[in-house]
């Protein structure tokens, strides 16, 4: 079962930026909200994660600066969520292939080297 709350600590690694970047973020982007502890602590739910998440996404792929992210999230958050899950499908596609690839390749080094041995005999 998936926890309700994740740290900053937890939420910074699963993404891969700094925690920094996280409370960054928080600033400077108006949908971000995560709640806090009355200590302070940020707490982030899965819809936090989801947001960050594609924050990130239109920062990094699609090289938006924070303005231009605020105004995405703002008027065009629904097709850039699906834009961004396609985007994601077809890496994960590509990855595989790649791997597939490498595989295949490794087999026919294999087999030239096998007949090659073989013909020496």
């Amino acid at each position: 079962m998936d926890k309700i709350y994740y740290s900053i600590r937890e939420v910074a690694d699963q993404l891969k930026v700094p925690q920094s970047t996280l409370r960054f973020w928080e600033k400077e982007i108006d949908l971000l909200e995560p709640a806090k502890s009355k200590g302070g602590t940020r707490r982030y739910v899965q819809k936090d994660i989801d947001l960050l998440h594609q924050i990130k996404f239109l920062i990094e792929e699609q090289h938006l600066t924070l303005a231009g992210v605020n105004e995405r999230l703002t008027n065009h958050r629904e097709e850039d969520e699906k834009r961004m899950k396609i985007i994601q499908k077809l890496q994960s596609v590509r990855k595989e292939l790649l791997a597939i690839r490498l595989e295949l390749n490794a087999h026919e080094a294999f087999e030239k080297e096998f007949i090659i041995e073989g013909d020496k005999e």
